[in-house]
């Protein structure tokens, strides 16, 4: 039973590391180039981690190391089918509503490269948490640094903005 104790504690390291260093991991060990959920950190650290307190629990019950076995491989695989799906559920988040360029319409947003009279800059803007650049135009020219809110949407990469001194103030 200690040694299924022992792996299902190297489960719980190796998901807090996971936590603590991120994607680092995955792209070291080239987990990343297998394309697949399946093969990454904390799929693997689900298995090992629900195979040893599985383990460690069907032990507890029967006194068969190879029922054990058996009963931790099908609680890892359990344990790493739910963390692929969950993966892929947060990495689909990212095609969510509020990442589309429609969504950024009044959102403040600041110059990166200066938008002249006649042409296209480029802002930066953060919207539900994730950053995006777009490319920009306003009726005047605009430096970079300036703050600008979005004020129409021109394409899914551009959007015209006007400049945050051009508002003027609300009056309560």
């Amino acid at each position: 039973m200690t040694t299924f104790l022992i792996i299902g504690a190297a489960g719980i390291v190796l998901v807090l590391f996971t936590l603590v260093v991120g994607d680092l991991l995955d792209g070291v060990l080239g987990l990343d180039s297998l394309d697949s959920d399946l093969f990454s950190v904390s799929s693997i650290a689900a298995f090992v981690g629900a195979f040893g307190f599985g383990g460690a629990l069907a032990l507890a019950f029967v006194d068969s190391m190879a029922l054990a076995v058996v009963a931790g491989l099908a609680v890892g695989s359990a344990a790493a089918w739910g963390a692929v799906r969950l993966t892929r559920a947060l990495k689909s988040g990212e095609n969510s509503a509020a990442l589309r360029t429609d969504a950024m319409l009044g959102h403040p947003g600041r110059v990166v490269t200066a938008i002249p009279a006649d042409g296209y800059g480029e802002i930066s803007l953060t919207v539900a948490g994730h950053v995006r650049k777009l490319a920009a135009r306003a009726e005047r020219p605009v430096e970079a640094g300036a703050e600008v809110w979005v004020s129409a949407i021109l394409s899914p990469t551009a959007v015209e903005v006007t400049p945050a001194d051009a508002i003027p103030p609300m009056v309560p």
